[in-house]
């Protein structure tokens, strides 16, 4: 690699830690990033958030893991799946908010909405709370992440903390433990949605026992003669038989 080439891939190592820096240790807020207790996220979170922004759509794991090799002091530390900042000092934590939007927004996968339209909202295994937003584009982002079309959710904040919900602000967004039933709206479920028949549940037709057999059915009544054409037959050839007795007669 040449200098010329060396000294450009160096800047674009250096301008990569700065963002990650600013990402992962201040405003992780404004790219719908919650780190936990201990100041991690999960790699594959940051991922999607790279491919959504302009000029950093190229970065794959790779190119995070090189900073942790070449830099000499590393703003970023790795521990499994998970990647935090070392400098942490900016990093705020959830906060009980002075003021709550009347409304707030959150999507989720097509496939899950039966289910939370029944339930509720509640955490998965591996999250601690539930990301809202109040505004409805944002909340679409971060839909576009778990889902290419996903459902938004629209929440009543009040009724969420009448039913004993709690609500937590972490900068720009909103966190909640649970969003009980009947504390948001949604688009109406697909009541007649067409479920694909299951492989092999098409009939066969059973073949016959015996195949080429033919089988008399003794039950069936006995084709019908046509008296007509028997009578037509008779009369065909009538004139012949008359010569011959004719004949027989003369001799």
């Amino acid at each position: 690699m040449s200098r010329v080439k060396k000294m450009k891939h160096s800047q674009s190592v250096s301008k990569l830690s700065k963002f990650l820096a600013y990402v992962l240790g201040k405003q992780p807020d404004e790219f719908g990033l919650v780190p936990d207790e201990n100041g991690y996220m999960k790699t594959k979170n940051l991922l999607k958030v790279m491919s959504e922004e302009e000029g950093w759509r190229h970065v794959r794991l790779g190119h995070i893991r090189e900073i942790l090799y070449t830099a000499p002091s590393p703003v970023i530390e790795m521990e499994g799946n998970k990647i935090r900042a070392v400098d942490r000092s900016s990093l705020f934590s959830p906060q009980i908010p002075i003021k709550i939007p009347k409304l707030l927004y959150h999507p989720i996968r097509q496939r899950a909405y039966p289910f939370v339209h029944e339930k509720g909202l509640i955490t998965g295994d591996s999250e601690d709370h539930i990301i809202l937003t109040d505004n409805t584009e944002f909340a679409a982002r971060l839909g576009r992440r778990i889902d290419e079309d996903p459902v938004l959710l629209t929440i009543n904040t009040a009724q969420t903390l009448q039913k004993g919900a709690d609500i937590k602000q972490f900068g720009k967004l909103f966190l909640s433990n649970f969003i009980p039933h009947g504390c948001f709206n949604g688009p109406p479920l697909l009541k007649d949605r067409h479920v694909p028949k299951k492989p092999g549940s098409t009939k066969i037709p059973e073949k016959p026992k015996t195949p080429g057999s033919y089988f008399l059915d003794l039950n069936a009544e006995p084709p019908t003669t046509d008296r007509k054409w028997q009578k037509k037959g008779k009369l065909k050839n009538v004139w012949k038989r008359e010569r011959k007795r004719r004949n027989s007669l003369i001799r």
